[in-house]
């Protein structure tokens, strides 16, 4: 940052100072908080639902918030002052530009913090939300979660003994434990409905009154299969030569509730139900058990209702084949991802998907899959394209030498050491670039257009990713890779 503010002088208080140093605290605790961020994060990735991790999370994000508003309202104060400065002559253009792309980037940076804040609000909230629900329905049926471990397995159950599940978790737990408790046909939306309503003062016998009706409701549900013109006759006959009577009886029951679900929990014209029920079939042969099969299916729908059937099928094929392709991609997770991205970066899902794929291919961290809509987001309102934002990752994951997050995030910071590059090659770097085929010329005129911004700026970021992923002596690359992303 102090590359592109250096040269402009401002007065504040009374006192005139470099706006470089009225920013150097608020620089120093960003980086402080952020550094501590990055340690908390990575240890949810491997515990999700450590409470102590989480409690810090929230603390540090909202310390960071509190800190960059601190330093945009500071970059604001100064704004009419530089402005007068560069139309006074000053100070030159090209500051004046870096000041603003300054701010923009401090307000990006605030924005996407206060949505991480927003999300893991909300995440806290629909936890609170399901457990209430779930404690609501032991007390109705009189169970406990050991009643159904068979049913929901033993990392399911963990997770909730430990307080540790997640708000998906705990969802599909009500599911399983409702279905059955009540019958595989249960409607759970209104099961939830009947056990959110004791948060409205509802007791407990009127809830079990409604789980009655409920019950009820799934057992009339059940013995309508006939009237779903499913033609069970034709069905048996055609499989039980290749499986036998009885699997071939469970194989008909099992496309007969699936007409039921789609019938009662997917929100699509009757024109499209056949399109859906196809599609959730034609997956499963790629691995996926039925329930995630009709999860994602309604998800892709859900997403992209001025989509065409047809466009929507082929596209839930598509990330079938890629998430059964990779270890550690949830189907349903990869189509709500690249629907992100795609938002985020401007291209459609398909394209979105197609860059998701090529970036696995490489060796990309299945894991890390979310950060390509976040920090994507961020590189295309700095003004790379998409083309530019996979380049650049795939570049990061090419050199082997860096955590994808970690390049990623040093990105904002590679912007201005690329910057001050442009001003002149100290011999430190100049010496680090002995025996590759990177010249400090080339370093300076890459530093010059990085400073001008723009499209030119991006195109000599994506070229420096390159060019590093080009170096052989993996010391070498790790070293430029530090003095170029600060990582």
């Amino acid at each position: 940052m102090a590359g592109r503010i250096k040269g402009i002088t401002i007065e504040i208080g009374g006192n005139t100072q470099p706006l470089q140093n009225a920013l150097k605290d608020v620089n120093k605790q960003s980086d402080s908080l952020a550094k501590e961020l990055k340690d908390v994060e990575r240890l949810l990735k491997f515990d999700p639902g450590n409470v102590e991790a989480l409690a810090q999370k929230q603390q540090l994000l909202t310390q960071q918030i509190e800190n960059t508003t601190q330093k945009l309202d500071k970059l604001k104060a100064a704004e009419q002052q530089v402005q007068a400065q560069f139309q006074n002559g000053k100070i030159s253009e090209e500051q004046y530009r870096a000041f603003r792309r300054e701010i923009e980037f401090t307000e990006g940076s605030l924005n996407g913090l206060k949505n991480k804040l927003g999300n893991m609000k909300a995440e806290q909230e629909n936890v609170a939300s399901s457990t209430r629900q779930l404690e609501t329905l032991f007390r109705a049926t009189g169970k406990s979660v050991d009643d159904f471990a068979g049913a929901l397995g033993n990392r399911l159950v963990n997770a909730i003994r430990n307080g540790t599940a997640t708000s998906r978790q705990l969802e599909q737990a009500i599911g399983i434990i409702g279905r059955e408790a009540l019958g595989a046909e249960t409607d759970i939306e209104k099961l939830q409905r009947a056990l959110r309503s004791v948060d409205a003062g509802n007791s407990i016998q009127q809830v079990r009154n409604e789980l009655r009706d409920l019950q009820q409701e799934a057992g009339r549900t059940e013995k309508k299969f006939e009237g779903l013109k499913v033609g069970l006759e034709n069905v048996i006959g055609g499989m039980a030569a290749g499986g036998g009577i009885a699997t071939a009886i469970e194989k008909a029951m099992d496309m007969s509730k699936l007409k039921t679900k789609i019938e009662i929990g997917f929100d699509v014209p009757e024109s499209s139900k056949k399109s859906v029920e196809d599609a959730v079939r034609g997956i499963s042969a790629y691995g996926l058990d039925a329930e995630e099969a009709l999860e994602g299916v309604r998800r892709q729908w859900a997403l992209n209702k001025n989509v065409s059937d047809e466009a929507n099928a082929s596209f839930v094929q598509s990330a079938a084949v890629i998430s059964n392709a990779y270890a550690g991609i949830d189907f349903t997770e990869l189509i709500q991802e690249t629907n992100e991205i795609g938002n985020e970066l401007g291209i459609s899902q398909e394209g979105a998907l197609g860059m998701a794929d090529a970036l696995l291919k490489m060796g990309f961290p299945p894991e890390q899959l979310d950060i390509i809509a976040e920090y994507g987001g961020q590189l295309t309102r700095a003004g790379y394209n998409a083309e530019e934002v996979q380049a650049i990752m795939a570049a990061g994951v090419e050199t082997g030498t860096w955590n994808i997050d970690n390049l990623l995030d040093g990105l904002k910071e590679g912007r201005v050491k690329a910057a001050e590059f442009g001003q002149g090659v100290d011999k430190a770097m100049t010496e680090a670039l002995e025996g590759t085929q990177i010249s400090a010329e080339q370093v300076q005129i890459w530093g010059q257009a990085v400073a001008n911004g723009g499209k030119e700026g991006s195109a000599a970021m994506t070229e420096i990713a390159q060019a590093l992923s080009q170096v052989d002596d993996e010391t070498k690359r790790n070293e430029l890779g530090v003095k170029f992303f600060g990582r």
